[in-house]
């Protein structure tokens, strides 16, 4: 079967997405809609894309759409996800986060399994190749136990901080979180490209009682080593040893016999095959109901302690899982730092 793929958004990051689903046999882009008509057709004619929409329904209708993309700021995400479900595609695979307010992921989640379309969310930092080799190495044991894990985001908690809190998790086994306690400041850039606070930092401990702290926005820990263009990155100290992920370096392991070891990969090197793989992912699923990385269930727990610590700030409690809140906490933090 040939997939039809449409495009929601023309936004940079679409172009990741349209990269991949060419590399994909399965698959044949067919549209793309953008409520700006002139950006949207330049798009279809810069890829090759034969139908400009400005309307997600009649895309999907018209164009007999099965899977589509959705990329568009955070704020805007969810109605094109809910359209997308309402409409009958089979897949869809959106831009991270998954949503701002727990409640739209919840509804989004929720949907999405009543009406059997698989939704997916874009955290494909779960496909490089060197997390599944981290993950594999705390794994083993050959590190010890982990004694704590730390991310780091120079980008705001709901831009690449959630792509840092989701890879732990991946690491950590899908362990879920216990409670947490954070704090947040800044309104500088509070409607930019991400929405929300300059500045996040905080704390989550796993039911396991391994802690995972936080730091992610303007003013975040830069890494230790030289020519770090993109300051993301993820350490697990360990009884035995310790492991360390950046984006612009790969790994560092300092082994339990004084080793150390490094293996290179770097962004955006390791972002095309993630990419793609993550894709292939999408029609395995779509195909086989098989398990998946990304699945919007998975998704859900990462955007809870997003939600958690910000709502910890705004209270100034420790919150505990699964999250039980007052709505529109995004609302509310926007209130509170009076934007």
């Amino acid at each position: 079967m040939t997939y039809r793929i449409g495009l929601i958004g023309c936004g940079g990051r679409q172009n990741a997405h349209v990269e991949a689903f060419e590399s994909v046999e399965q698959c044949e882009i067919v549209a793309v809609v953008d409520l700006n008509q002139k950006i949207c057709q330049e798009f279809a004619e810069k890829n090759g894309i034969p139908q400009a929409y400005t309307s997600i329904s009649e895309m999907i209708e018209s164009a007999e759409v099965d899977i589509v993309t959705v990329v568009t700021r955070p704020k805007w995400m969810f109605q094109p996800v809910m359209t997308a479900i309402e409409t009958g595609v089979k897949g869809i695979l959106m831009e991270k986060p998954f949503g701002v307010n727990i409640e739209d992921a919840e509804t989004m989640r929720d949907r999405a399994k009543a009406t059997g379309t698989t939704l997916l969310v874009n955290h494909q930092y779960r496909f490089f190749d060197l997390a599944q080799q981290m993950r594999d190495i705390l794994q083993s044991g050959e590190l010890g136990q982990v004694e704590y894990f730390r991310s780091i985001s120079a980008i705001k908690l709901h831009g690449q901080g959630t792509h840092m809190i989701d890879f732990v998790r991946f690491l950590h086994d899908e362990k879920p979180f216990s409670w947490a306690l954070g704090n947040f400041s800044g309104r500088e850039t509070f409607d930019a490209k991400q929405i929300g606070p300059d500045y996040n930092t905080g704390i989550l401990v796993f039911e396991d009682g391994v802690p995972l702290y936080v730091e992610a926005g303007r003013g975040s820990s830069q890494s230790p080593y030289p020519g770090n263009g993109l300051n993301l990155y993820a350490d697990a100290v360990c009884t035995k040893g310790r492991i360390w992920f950046g984006l612009s370096h790969g790994l560092r392991i300092w082994c339990p016999d004084g080793r150390y070891q490094e293996v290179e990969g770097s962004w955006p090197a390791i972002g095309k095959p993630a990419q793609i793989r993550l894709t292939k992912s999408l029609i395995d699923t779509i195909e086989n109901s098989t398990d998946n990385r990304c699945h919007a269930q998975k998704a859900y727990a990462t955007q809870e302690a997003l939600c958690a610590l910000l709502e910890s700030s705004l209270t100034n409690q420790k919150i505990t899982f699964p999250l039980d809140m007052p709505p529109e906490l995004m609302a509310r933090v926007r209130e509170r730092l009076n934007v």
